[in-house]
């Protein structure tokens, strides 16, 4: 029997794990919805492609700390479909997996993150329009959006119609002061979140927490995942303040 480890951090709406996730999330209880965003191979990329606008692929040379983002593509592709059907496997019966990747255009053929879910029951795919990109080729026009992937049990529904309404394009601008290399605004998980009655929300990729402080904010409980212990430390700290005194 897998026992669950000791948090590196946990409050009354905070828990935070410092280590796999594939290790860690088959020992947690089930989740009501996942939002996350995993590293994108990028150090395999000439391109650049991150999310925050004031960087380049260089910048992510060295990685995620723990992480090199350069993996062959094979390893990767079965690394994140292990992971995805992890996140699935976490959920309640009313769970659903809000997936935060990109399409790519590589070696002349443009690669879609549904492979990650395949057998998957995918419900929508929402459009981040970040308005700005940096993947300037010859070969494709320049992307300015990314996917948030849904995949959801059939029981899943947003909280009423009205939240509907927000529709399927997110225009949210990039953030661009994170101490972490390639964070997503804290607009995009709390979209998410407060649009359904998820009341535990799990990032198996944490980052700097921004899920997290995002479901502390609307009063929800988070789980949060990271393999590099600097960043758990930064998430623990950001957690760790009054979500009152924010003033978000």
């Amino acid at each position: 029997m897998t026992l669950v480890p000791p948090p590196y951090y946990a409050d009354d709406h905070i828990v935070i794990y410092h280590g796999d996730c594939l290790e860690i999330m088959p020992t947690l209880s089930q989740v009501d919805l996942v939002f996350t965003s995993p590293p994108y191979n990028l150090g395999t990329s000439t391109g650049g492609g991150m999310h925050r606008g004031s960087l380049s692929a260089s910048d992510l040379a060295g990685g995620y700390g723990d992480h090199d983002d350069a993996m062959p593509t094979a390893a990767y592709d079965e690394w994140q479909s292990a992971c995805v059907r992890m996140m699935w496997d976490a959920l309640s019966d009313n769970g659903a997996v809000f997936y935060n990747h990109k399409p790519r255009p590589q070696n002349g053929e443009l690669k879609l993150p549904l492979v990650y879910g395949s057998g998957l029951p995918l419900r929508q795919i929402v459009v981040w329009d970040r308005g700005t990109g940096m993947n300037f080729a010859t070969t494709h026009f320049l992307p300015k959006h990314e996917w948030v992937i849904v995949w959801a049990k059939p029981a899943w529904r947003l909280l009423d119609k009205k939240v509907s309404g927000r529709g399927d394009v997110w225009r949210i601008r990039p953030e661009v002061d994170d101490a972490h290399p390639a964070p997503f605004p804290l607009a995009l998980p709390r979209t998410a979140i407060e649009a359904t009655p998820a009341k535990l929300v799990l990032d198996p990729f944490m980052g700097s927490g921004t899920t997290l402080l995002a479901a502390k904010m609307l009063g929800r409980r988070a789980i949060g995942i990271d393999l590099n212990e600097r960043y758990c430390e930064i998430a623990a700290q950001r957690c760790a303040q009054d979500v009152l005194a924010l003033g978000i």
